[in-house]
């Protein structure tokens, strides 16, 4: 699980996660070895959820992101009990500030 930095420096923060849900951990650890490993330039970081046996990747919510995470787990061999794109909307960008005043 790596953070694809462009040469520049500066990266937008995406605009979007991608959630899998796997059903024990063994598929969990398989796909975190796979994300960590794997060569997506449009995916970004990657954390699990050990409890949740979910893993969560950033990126852009764009169907480049689900493509790319569809081709890791293909690779992988791996199939999750859910997937789940999650994008950002201008109220939750808000509110990550803190309570209105």
């Amino acid at each position: 699980m790596r953070a694809n930095r462009p040469a520049g420096g500066f990266r937008p923060a995406p605009s979007g996660l991608v959630r899998l849900r796997f059903s024990d951990a063994a598929d969990l650890g398989r796909a975190e070895a796979a994300f960590r490993a794997g060569p997506a330039p449009v995916l970004g970081d990657a954390w699990s959820d050990p409890g949740a046996l979910a893993l969560t990747i950033r990126g852009e919510a764009a169907v480049e992101t689900v493509r790319a995470v569809l081709g890791v787990l293909d690779a992988a061999a791996l199939v999750p009990e859910a997937f789940t794109v999650h994008s950002h909307e201008l109220d939750d960008v808000l509110a990550s500030f803190g309570p209105p005043s």
